[in-house]
């Protein structure tokens, strides 16, 4: 008497327990809502454990990394332009990032880019196989996450979210209020602003920075993120399924 019940985008999404419940409920009178049990994306262990980072250089910039393609709710747009303020404020902060794009960013972000003249700052490294992708996640300082602004927003998990948070690094995430913002909250080692607001991500640029400077970049809540390792969650299943059948 399970179901699952899932939305695939090209980002692999997944809508909150409370309205997966309702939708299914729609379709399946049957199951009252303790009846139906909604599980998160998660992350395999493995990826991270074979995949070994390239050894950061004494002396490297402070990296920050966006892993995945942009998407009709998600553009770089507004952080570009945060990071152009800082270079105009406090360019002294800016020389010591490096912001790297892991994935097809599009012609137009490509044309941002050298409008706002950040080449110096950028490296594009396009679409690379998957445990190249994650070696540039686990060499990272910190990971960006940007979920913009569409309708049932609230109720938008990214799939790369959980990548991020096996990777076990501090996450910048842009987002809305609702299911992206509270999955970070969890996980503590996060920055939180915004999807637009250009101050704001400004502000947590500097903020990284102080912590970056001071070895004070913040650490994740482990439980949360040992919840999310897929082994666990196929133990949740297997549980879940053994109680249904032992209740047949």
């Amino acid at each position: 008497n399970l179901e699952y019940f899932s939305l695939k985008a090209a980002d692999k999404i997944l809508v909150t327990n409370r309205k997966i419940k309702e939708k299914l409920l729609q379709n399946y009178p049957f199951l009252s809502f303790d009846d139906v049990v909604i599980m998160r994306h998660g992350f395999d262990q493995e990826d991270f454990d074979r995949n070994i980072a390239t050894p950061k250089e004494k002396k490297e910039k402070l990296v920050i990394t966006h892993s995945g393609n942009f998407i009709e709710y998600s553009t770089p747009k507004f952080f570009l332009e945060a990071f152009k303020k800082l270079t105009i404020e406090r360019p002294d902060i800016a020389a010591n990032f490096e912001l790297h794009f892991v994935g097809i960013i599009g012609r137009h972000n490509e044309k941002l880019i050298k409008r706002l003249k950040l080449e110096p700052f950028v490296k594009l490294h396009g679409y690379i196989d998957h445990n190249e992708t994650i070696k540039k996640i686990k060499s990272s300082d910190v990971l960006w996450l940007q979920v913009g602004r569409k309708r049932n927003i609230d109720a938008i998990l990214p799939g790369k979210l959980f990548e991020y948070v096996g990777a076990r690094k501090p996450i910048l995430g842009c987002v809305p209020e609702g299911a992206a913002k509270l999955a970070l909250e969890e996980y503590k080692a996060s920055y939180i602003t915004e999807p637009e607001n250009i101050d704001q991500i400004k502000n947590e640029l500097i903020k990284i920075h102080t912590d970056f400077r001071k070895n004070m970049l913040p650490i994740p809540e482990e439980d949360f993120v040992i919840q999310h390792d897929r082994k666990y969650l196929t133990e949740q299943v297997t549980k879940i399924l053994q109680f249904y059948l032992r209740t047949d």
